[in-house]
């Protein structure tokens, strides 16, 4: 697994990109060759996940990687560095009320109008990010998870527009873009990915 991973990091880096691992039902023993390799980046689905991994890996940036449960987010602000899926005004409101720690977010998008996934739609994202922004929260970028019946070029060309757009509206925004996972990111790469989101790719012997 360990080349595996070297052999993924290094393909990553040519696109200056970074590797997020997710570690979802994982156990400590099993994310151990993660740690040992120098990733302090950790994508977390499950809270309770996150408390155990956390007693064991305590110096990683935990990344919130799964749906916002309104209820759940002033622990999410409390243990977690990054939220990759802010989809709605109402955790924009919650996530104001109890982020005292400068959290970095991503606004999901559904590029596809999937009713079945989370996400803005790309007519809705500029009023969304100006929203966030009123409510003082550090949005960097955005995120997507294609329909796995779409075509990921095309759903990553327009992350890739749509992510331009904002920077140019907006200078101080950061322009970053969480998307690719195990079966697609090397495409997503090719459109522009700054952070990818990998699992199963990751624990496969090679």
């Amino acid at each position: 697994m360990e080349l595996n991973l070297s052999n993924i990091i290094s393909k990553i880096k040519t696109y200056d990109a970074q590797l997020l691992p997710v570690v979802k039902n994982k156990n400590n023993q099993e994310i151990k060759f993660l740690y040992e390799f120098g990733l302090r980046d950790f994508g977390e689905s499950k809270l309770k996940d996150f408390k155990m991994h956390s007693k064991e890996y305590q110096d990683v940036n935990y990344h919130f990687i799964a749906p916002v449960q309104t209820n759940k987010i002033s622990k999410l602000t409390s243990f977690f560095s990054t939220v990759h899926t802010l989809s709605r005004k109402k955790e924009i409101e919650y996530f104001s009320k109890y982020d005292d720690q400068n959290l970095s977010y991503y606004i999901q998008l559904n590029i596809d109008e999937d009713p079945k996934k989370n996400g803005v739609f790309e007519n809705q994202v500029n009023e969304f990010y100006e929203i966030g922004l009123e409510n003082n929260l550090n949005i960097i970028g955005l995120m997507t998870i294609p329909n796995i019946k779409s075509d990921p070029k095309y759903i990553y060309k327009k992350m890739y527009e749509i992510n331009e757009r904002i920077s140019s509206r907006n200078k101080l925004y950061k322009k970053q873009l969480s998307m690719g996972m195990s079966n697609d990111y090397e495409i997503a790469l090719d459109f522009g990915a700054t952070i990818v989101r990998i699992g199963t790719l990751l624990y496969k012997k090679c």
